[in-house]
């Protein structure tokens, strides 16, 4: 048994409980409640997935909201133990990798929008509400960033400028280089996936691990039918 399935498996049901009253979805009254070890193998697979794309990802607010409140529930419950009790120096171990994950996750993300704002930003507007990618916090810093971004740039740059040498504004938006190439896993069987300028087709089997630009696999990593690794 993992450490992570020590730490978690270790609460009391109410936790249990709680995550799954906070994760039902509204349109499938069938759903099967969500575990604390699920919402923490969900988000270790959305950073992995974050860390390796070369784009932006969908956002994972949900997620990270559950898992904080499991955390708290978890320091809470250390509160009881000695801080030489085995239990206790377990714990502790799983909740700095925890926290590891989601700083790690979040920074990388806003590492993404401040690198490709514009970009981003554009994307977002041409989205329907249900297909955007960032949260609501992280909107409001993306439209904040761009605006500061463009006020510096002029005050210490273009309004210095010939008109004819400041460009266009979208010669300036950054763009990820989305054919850059990936490591991916396969979760489920897949076939025909095209992998090559050629229109090489492949079939990809469970647990199968390739090498594929990235563009052509990233409507298989939105619907989590793969990961990067």
């Amino acid at each position: 048994m993992s450490e992570s399935e020590v730490a978690l498996n270790d609460q009391d049901a109410s936790t249990e409980a709680d995550l799954a009253g906070a994760y039902e979805e509204d349109d499938d009254e069938d759903a099967e409640p969500i575990t604390a070890q699920k919402v923490l193998e969900i988000l270790e697979t959305a950073w992995t997935n974050e860390m390796c794309a070369p784009e932006l990802l969908q956002h994972q607010t949900d997620m990270l909201e559950l898992m904080l409140s499991q955390v708290a529930h978890m320091e809470e419950q250390m509160r009881d133990l000695e801080k030489n009790d085995f239990r206790y120096v377990v714990h502790q171990m799983e909740l700095e990798r925890i926290r590891y994950i989601m700083t790690s996750y979040l920074r990388c993300r806003l590492q993404k929008i401040e690198t490709f704002t514009q970009h981003i930003l554009n994307q977002e507007a041409a989205r329907e509400p249900a297909d955007k990618r960032l949260s609501p916090e992280e909107a409001k810093f993306a439209q904040e960033f761009a605006t500061h971004m463009d006020e510096y740039f002029h005050k210490v740059a273009t309004q210095y400028m010939p008109s004819q040498q400041r460009g266009e504004a979208e010669q300036r938006i950054v763009t990820p280089n989305l054919m850059s190439h990936v490591f991916l896993k396969a979760n489920v069987a897949v076939s025909g996936v095209i992998v090559g300028v050629d229109d090489e087709e492949v079939d990809l089997t469970p647990g199968s691990q390739h090498i594929i630009p990235y563009q052509l696999v990233a409507d298989l990593i939105q619907k989590n039918q793969a990961q990067l690794i």
